[in-house]
């Protein structure tokens, strides 16, 4: 099982992305996108849920809505060209940070020039892998 990666505003800021633009964004990006909106009653938070087949496999992810995206799967290269793309939705000079569901206490901020180059070694860096 990979770990989930949390990319998100830092603590006390928010993004002003709700989930329905996000959603509108990833169905322009991936036209066969699936896509539901759930509420995680423990945090009483709403957020999108999506899925979508990259060359035949299952690729999953949320968005709560102004606060973070997660992506379960695919390899760090997969997952930094998500990262670059959607940090192009936020204003200019927007604050992210990543981090791992396995280890919440380490996060990074995601420096606000980073190629998909240097956001790949960050999150291999995260991750663990090589």
């Amino acid at each position: 099982m990979q770990d989930a990666v949390f990319i998100a505003a830092p603590p006390g800021t928010a993004w002003p992305l709700s989930r329905e633009d996000a959603e509108r964004h990833l169905l322009a990006r991936y036209p066969d996108l699936q896509s539901w909106y759930k509420h995680a009653p423990v945090s009483d938070t709403d957020y999108l849920d999506f899925e979508v087949e990259l060359d035949g496999t299952a690729r999953h992810g949320s968005y709560f809505e102004r606060s973070h995206l997660i992506r379960r799967d695919g390899g760090p290269a997969f997952r930094a060209d998500t990262v670059a793309w959607f940090r192009q939705l936020l204003p200019a000079g927007t604050p992210v940070v990543v981090m791992t569901e396995s280890n919440p206490d380490v996060v990074l901020t995601l420096l606000l020039d980073a190629s998909p180059q240097e956001i790949g070694e960050l999150l291999q860096a995260l991750l663990g892998v090589e």
